[in-house]
């Protein structure tokens, strides 16, 4: 099914399409824009200074118009960012008021041509920036509007004007709309490879590197490492790439190091192999990884103590008989949340929970120096089915992160959740992000966790991607 509607060539989910957009604001539009507005206000500001003073002082509305627009669409772009493209839109319009300034009464022949030439370029620009639903009818009106005001300006109707007009609007456009649909398509191709990296610790719960080999350098680039430390010959003063490439070197296949496999007879590499490593035998998978034409190798045989180390029960039902008596201080709160995240990790039974009541249980517990509104977006019971322990114990590290920075004057007001058919996206306002997600990366817990709840990691913007596609139902008790 294709995951773009036919016309508009939107998302048809709305969360990829919010993180498209995002994406195109900040790396594009923003930078776009304002160059395109310094530019602007500069000539006009130029425009209007000299117009005024060598026609007796007569006022150019049609510049000071745009100049007013302008100032406009950067407060507005900069209070919310979003509208970004339709501010663009607008004052591309109102770039074709600007061309009524030259007619052939004021000004010469070639140089009427050369300002036609760019406004139509300076237009087009923002054609192939914006999307292809807001560029499209653009183009169309564009064209009508400069087929129209040369007709009455000339004072006669040109067919020939009007078959250039018909063929520039459908040849203009359907490179749009190719040009659009292969950025899309790029973006999306991108997102989903960023989405499986992510999840590759989660689905391979072995150790495993994903590796390329790079032609031009003519070194083998490490792109991914699971498990680092329980590669042969690791050492812990080097850096992952170059434990992974000491380990590839010295990992022989028959008699070769895995090393030359790689660089000269990749295609000839078995799935299975039985490789030596400082005189240890060791099984290796190796599987192409077709989106980036990477090679995951995987340890098969690796000795690992997987089974959980159980907290006796008599020992667990004391620690909350302790809790119970205990005074509901903060400082006993944190304390009793620190224990059970501690009792709580390596159990991966998946239920369903009541996202809106842990929350409100968390907000209640916890102190802040304001009133932390929870925002819905209309919803009034959000569940969510995962790994429900770690999920509790994200979120009391998600929060002891945000009571510790309250005393350094981070203002936390709000939480806002929008529920998406395989994701449930969970926003933290926060007047200073950079220092919790200092905080964030540094916390063994949710390194720990995040993998196996979060799609994506968790960027700048704070927004949390919880995953709702769980590879294994266990349990589906209701919390």
């Amino acid at each position: 099914m294709d995951q773009m509607n036919k016309f508009t060539l939107q998302f048809r989910a709305g969360d990829i399409e919010l993180k498209y957009q995002k994406q195109s604001i900040q790396k594009l539009l923003k930078p776009l824009h304002y160059g395109l507005l310094l530019m602007s206000l500069l000539l006009n500001t130029i425009q209007i200074i000299t117009v005024t003073t060598r026609e007796s002082f007569q006022l150019p509305f049609i510049n000071i118009g745009f100049v007013v627009i302008s100032l406009f669409s950067f407060y507005i772009v900069y209070k919310k960012e979003t509208l970004t493209q339709k501010m663009m839109t607008i004052e591309n319009a109102y770039i074709l008021f600007l061309q009524l300034n030259f007619t052939a009464s004021n000004i010469h022949g070639q140089e009427y041509y050369l300002y036609g030439s760019s406004f139509s370029l300076i237009q087009a620009v923002t054609y192939f920036a914006t999307d292809f639903y807001l560029s499209c009818p653009s183009v169309i009106m564009h064209l009508i509007f400069r087929l129209v005001a040369t007709t009455l300006y000339a004072g006669r109707f040109d067919l020939v004007g009007l078959g250039l007009t018909i063929t520039t609007a459908i040849f203009l456009i359907s490179v749009l709309y190719i040009c659009n649909r292969a950025q899309r398509q790029q973006f999306l191709l991108n997102f989903k490879e960023d989405t499986i990296n992510y999840q590759l610790q989660t689905l391979i719960n072995k150790p495993f590197t994903k590796i390329l080999f790079n032609e031009k350098k003519l070194q083998i680039d490490v792109l991914q490492v699971n498990k680092e430390h329980q590669f042969l010959g690791y050492n812990q003063d080097l850096c992952f790439g170059c434990n992974i490439r000491n380990f590839i070197r010295n990992c022989k296949i028959g008699d070769r190091a895995l090393e030359k496999w790689i660089i000269h007879d990749q295609n000839n590499l078995q799935e299975n192999c039985l490789a030596i490593v400082q005189r240890t035998k060791i099984k290796i998978r190796l599987c192409q990884f077709n989106t980036d034409n990477s090679l995951i190798l995987i340890i098969e045989n690796q000795k690992v103590d997987t089974k959980q180390k159980k907290v006796p029960q008599f020992i667990k039902s004391q620690l909350i008989e302790q809790f119970l008596i205990s005074k509901k201080t903060l400082f006993n709160m944190q304390f009793k949340f620190g224990v059970m995240s501690i009792l709580m990790l390596s159990q991966h039974k998946i239920k369903t929970i009541n996202i809106v009541k842990l929350l409100d249980k968390f907000l209640n517990t916890y102190v802040f120096s304001g009133k932390v509104y929870l925002n819905l977006n209309g919803n009034k019971i959000i569940k969510l089915k995962t790994y429900a322990l770690y999920l509790k114990i994200f979120l009391i590290q998600v929060f002891n992160i945000i009571q510790d920075l309250e005393y350094s004057q981070n203002i936390f007001n709000e939480i806002c959740i929008n529920n998406f058919d395989n994701y449930l996206v969970f926003e933290l306002r926060l007047s200073n992000k950079n220092q919790f997600l200092q905080l964030y990366e540094k916390n063994f817990f949710i390194k720990y966790t995040e993998q196996h709840l979060l799609v994506t990691p968790l960027s700048l913007d704070l927004v949390f991607y919880f995953n709702k596609l769980i590879p294994f139902d266990e349990t589906d008790s209701q919390l």
